[in-house]
């Protein structure tokens, strides 16, 4: 895939999608773990997807994209069923 774009930074609304696009995939494309490099050939980047706890540090240290922004769905989460 090839961006003609690639020296631009992603626009509010493009970060957004390419985040909801992110969670369809870890969703449906990552089984147990899955490993990429992406970026520049001569300045790759590394990203590692898995089910586990992240490889390195604690999962406290993982930051969930727009988390501040969520909408509450009910009051009868999983915390509250009983």
């Amino acid at each position: 895939m090839h961006d003609e774009r690639i020296d631009e930074r992603l626009s509010d609304e493009e970060l957004e999608l390419f985040v909801q696009y992110l969670h369809r995939f870890a969703h449906h494309e990552v089984d147990v773990f899955l490993n990429l490099e992406v970026g520049h050939p001569a300045y790759p980047v590394y990203v590692t997807f898995g089910q586990d706890y992240p490889p390195i540090g604690e999962a406290s240290d993982c930051r969930r994209p727009f988390a501040d922004r969520r909408r509450p769905t009910s009051a009868a989460g999983p915390e509250n069923a009983g």
